[in-house]
């Protein structure tokens, strides 16, 4: 298992300007632990835009940190055909960037029901399906991230059934570990269909122990599962990023290294 560090630990300050795509390569490349990291799409301004996008290859190149996984944000829980079917352009378009910097995982959502989700649910599956054809057309791997707040996967069971209703292969899980109603359960529960890991981290005592998940029993069971992928750091929280990814990195770099032996 390798550490990558998720762009949205430092959201804020890319938005607003205060931080750039460099500033934040060259910060992870700091980082003895951080081996890759992964981008936010909201953080790639210029998606087609060919200088832009050479730009951020020489990033790669330069900082030595591949971009392990395109984080898209996209929803299949429209009730209307047309919202759903842009949505499926917009994959098309994005899964294009993505190729484009050699990207190997793209993250999809199953979304947020805008009506009902039991009613809703077959035509989520069968969007959702058909836009990880379009990404596995492209040689790339989807990952389908679990997600509470009133979505489609807010629990285990929930990703448990997709996985069922989908052809075995279609999709791996982007299990994030601060992400189901179930917390610890849900995350050990479907760490067997890990495709990529978010670590989320929202508070931390001085040694970089987050104070809301338990991560030791996550990273044992993923040694367990044979998990050979990456845990992107995703701070999420009011403190000071550039401390909390360090503290925690490396808390979570030594917890990689006890499951190893």
């Amino acid at each position: 298992m390798q550490i990558a560090c998720s762009s949205q630990s430092f959201d804020r300050m890319i938005l607003d300007g205060s931080m750039s795509l460099r500033d934040f390569f060259q910060y992870c490349s700091s980082l003895y632990f951080i081996q890759g990291v992964e981008l936010e799409d909201k953080h790639i301004l210029h998606p087609h835009d060919d200088e832009y996008l050479r730009h951020i290859r020489e990033l790669v190149s330069t900082y030595r940190l591949p971009i392990v996984n395109l984080a898209f944000d996209n929803n299949f829980g429209y009730s209307s055909e047309d919202k759903l079917d842009a949505e499926a352009q917009r994959v098309k378009e994005w899964v294009e960037t993505a190729k484009r910097l050699d990207i190997p995982n793209f993250r999809l959502f199953a979304g947020w029901p805008d009506k009902d989700k039991e009613s809703q649910w077959a035509t989520m599956v069968d969007h959702l399906g058909r836009s990880a054809e379009i990404v596995a057309s492209a040689g790339l791997q989807t990952v389908v991230e679990n997600h509470n707040h009133g979505g489609f996967l807010s629990s285990s069971d929930d990703t448990v059934r997709l996985f069922r209703d989908l052809p075995r292969g279609a999709i791996r899980l982007l299990l994030d570990t601060g992400n189901y109603v179930d917390a610890l359960d849900g995350a050990l529960k479907t760490a067997k269909w890990a495709g990529h890991v978010h670590a989320k981290v929202k508070e931390t005592d001085p040694s970089g122990k987050p104070a809301d998940i338990d991560y030791p029993p996550i990273v044992a069971q993923l040694a367990r599962e044979k998990y050979r992928g990456w845990l992107s750091v995703e701070y999420e929280g009011d403190a000071d990023p550039f401390d909390v990814v360090r503290t925690f990195g490396s808390y979570l770099h030594q917890n990689i290294k006890l499951s190893a032996t």
